[in-house]
Parts: structure tokens; C-alpha cells; sequence
């Protein structure tokens, strides 16, 4: 009964994940040109000097990306089953209706897995063919912030969709804005090296939410 519930999740995102592959993709494409572009017209060694001593960050098309996409699978992946009310249809599978929405929660988290570390390995092979170890160890540290952002919105958009009243969903809403905004910052890397493993767990939290809002949603709960 598992792999049917993760097909049916699979029919439902795989247009977005492939969606999400091929705008990764061209991201990567602009980078590997914009490097290429600001060695011949700045010179390597000044190149070298903005995003090394001064802190630029030149793949900065990155910040929101793993966000959008994790927005975008939650969008695809729950928005029918409350559209169209199939989240109880979904719950009376013969599974306890637990093991349904976290094995839901399951598929999506892989799939947004998939895309964080297909686009990730390939950011850093690209960085890697122009600069040596230790920006690319950078690189690794800078854009692991994000990818946890991208979880709590998936996470909390899942739990979104799922609750029943509006003004949980705002509050659910402002909570993961307010702190998915501190996870996403370009202004200079590693800025987070001290404090990741503190958001990492707090981050965390964030998966459960679907467990209260889908209790909330088998009982009918509206206030």
C-alpha cells in the first residue's frame, strides 16, 4: 500500500519536479557563462579578489530557489487533496492515518532532497573547476542554510494546506516567514557556520506541524 500511496504522490508532482530539474538546470548553465563572462572582463585575479576578500556571493540566483521549489512541490502535492476535499478519501487507505500524511510528508521531502543535492553537487563541481578547496567547502556551507529553509516551507506549507481554519493558516504563515527570512541571506558567506546545527534542529520542528493540522483534519476540527 506504500509504494501505491508514493505513485500517487509521484503523479501528482512529477511535472513540478521535472519542472524544478530543468530550472535548476538553466540556473547552473547562467552561472557556468556569468564566471566565464567576469574572468575574461575582469581578470581572475580580480575575480578572484571580489568573491574571496570582499564576500561576494555569485550564486546568489540560489537563495530562493530551493524555498520556491519546496513551495512549489507543497502546491502541487496538497492543493488537490484540499481543492477537491481527496485528503479524506486518501485517509480511509487501509494504513493508520498517521503513517498516510507522514509517508506523504516522506515522498515530498525526498523528492526536494533529490533537487537540493542534484543542484547543489553540480554548483560545486562548476565552482570547483575555477577556484580551489576551500571556496568550494564555502560554497557547501553557504547554500546548507538554504536548502533548510527550502524544508520548512515545504514542511509548513504541507501543514498549511491541511489546516482548516484561516487564521491558523496566517499564523502558520507569518511563523515560517518569519523564520525561513533568517535562513536566506546573500549579503556574505558563511555567515551561519556558528549557529547551523541550532537552526538545522529548529528546523526540524517544522516536519510534525502536519501531524497536528492533519488531526485537526480528521476530526473536523473548526476553531
Amino acid at each position: 500500500m506504500t509504494k501505491a500511496l508514493f505513485f500517487k504522490e509521484w503523479l501528482k508532482i512529477k511535472w513540478s519536479f521535472w519542472s524544478m530539474v530543468a530550472l535548476a538546470a538553466l540556473l547552473l548553465i547562467k552561472l557556468a557563462l556569468n564566471i566565464s563572462y567576469s574572468i575574461r572582463l575582469m581578470g581572475a585575479n580580480n575575480f578572484w579578489y571580489h568573491n574571496t576578500v570582499q564576500g561576494g556571493i555569485f550564486y546568489s540566483d540560489f537563495v530562493y530557489f530551493f524555498a520556491f521549489a519546496a513551495l512549489v512541490f507543497a502546491i502541487a502535492q496538497y492543493m488537490p487533496e484540499i481543492t477537491d476535499d481527496r485528503l479524506k478519501l486518501t485517509l480511509h487507505l487501509p494504513m493508520a492515518e498517521n503513517t498516510i500524511l507522514i509517508s506523504m510528508i516522506f515522498f515530498g521531502t525526498m523528492m526536494f532532497f533529490v533537487v537540493y543535492f542534484l543542484t547543489a553537487a553540480s554548483l560545486v563541481g562548476i565552482v570547483a573547476s575555477h577556484f580551489p578547496n576551500e571556496v568550494v567547502r564555502s560554497v557547501c556551507l553557504t547554500i546548507l542554510p538554504w536548502g533548510a529553509a527550502g524544508l520548512v516551507v515545504y514542511w509548513a506549507a504541507a501543514a498549511i494546506f491541511v489546516e482548516r481554519i484561516w487564521i491558523k493558516r496566517i499564523f502558520l504563515i507569518i511563523i515560517t516567514a518569519l523564520y525561513v527570512s533568517n535562513l536566506l541571506s546573500a549579503n556574505n558567506f558563511q555567515i551561519y557556520d556558528r549557529v547551523i546545527v541550532y537552526f538545522i534542529f529548529l528546523s526540524l520542528l517544522f516536519s510534525i506541524a502536519i501531524i497536528y493540522t492533519g488531526h485537526r483534519y480528521r476530526k473536523g476540527v473548526r476553531k
